[in-house]
């Protein structure tokens, strides 16, 4: 049986230790259930279950990071996907927090309002639909929505939005509520060239595009989209340095 402690014992040696100091060597008599690691610093201060990682510091900062995070799809019909992608809004964090969503092969036309394919109040939607008037009467079309948190509405100008047979693009400025000092702006293009489309054709009228959007001074280009089998070097055109012309990857 251990002998037990007076109870004024008891209430001095709590009194004691709650002004202990960290670098105040404990007294190896003191009961055990009493007595714990001096480390030198207070470990009951120590944060629990708090997450790190680069992921988890990116999903809270989600509208205030470097650059926008974007969501690039070849949906081959947005009209019966639209369920799906809501329940993911609603569902996912990651698409849900997601900047742009920028959707190739949309089959849209003039007929289809915008408010019929907005996937939730807090997106707004950006089209090029397919024009019959070039033979285009299936498939085509691009479509990019805007998350209102990252960017407004009013902040969003539209810079080119053209169709030919070779190439469908779509290019949009924002003024986001939130940039790095190296950059005033963000120019988003995004394209789709048709698989029967004359390649040198298309890559030459993008190069063209790409030029000509790039000429504002302080801006972050991005250039993505479905490229089918055509790359920057098939027609000698060489990509701009702030601009990435990568292929769509299946």
């Amino acid at each position: 049986m251990k002998p037990k402690e007076s109870r004024d014992a008891l209430i001095s040696l709590n009194l004691h230790i709650t002004h202990l100091k960290p670098s105040l060597t404990l007294d190896p008599r003191w009961p055990t259930k009493i007595l714990r690691e001096n480390k030198g610093h207070d470990v009951r201060k120590r944060p629990r279950g708090k997450r790190a990682g680069i992921r988890n510091r990116l999903r809270a900062r989600a509208h205030r990071a470097p650059l926008p995070s974007i969501l690039l799809a070849n949906v081959q019909s947005l009209d019966n996907k639209l369920d799906e992608l809501r329940a993911r809004i609603k569902f996912q964090r990651d698409i849900q927090d997601c900047n742009l969503l920028c959707f190739t092969e949309s089959w849209l036309n003039p007929a289809v309002p915008s408010h019929a394919i907005q996937l939730a109040k807090f997106f707004s939607v950006h089209r090029m639909d397919r024009m019959a008037d070039l033979g285009k009467s299936r498939g085509s079309g691009v479509c990019v929505m805007v998350n209102n948190s990252w960017c407004n509405n009013a902040n969003v100008v539209t810079l080119a939005r053209s169709c030919s047979p070779n190439l469908e693009q779509l290019a949009l400025k924002f003024h986001p509520f939130y940039l790095p000092q190296e950059f005033t702006s963000v120019i988003v293009n995004t394209v789709y060239i048709p698989p029967q489309a004359n390649t040198d054709t298309a890559l030459c009228e993008l190069h063209e595009a790409l030029t000509v959007s790039g000429t504002t001074p302080g801006h972050c280009t991005y250039c993505g989209g479905g490229f089918q089998q055509c790359y920057p070097q098939a027609c000698g055109a060489q990509p701009l340095p702030a601009c990435n012309l990568p292929h769509q990857v299946k």
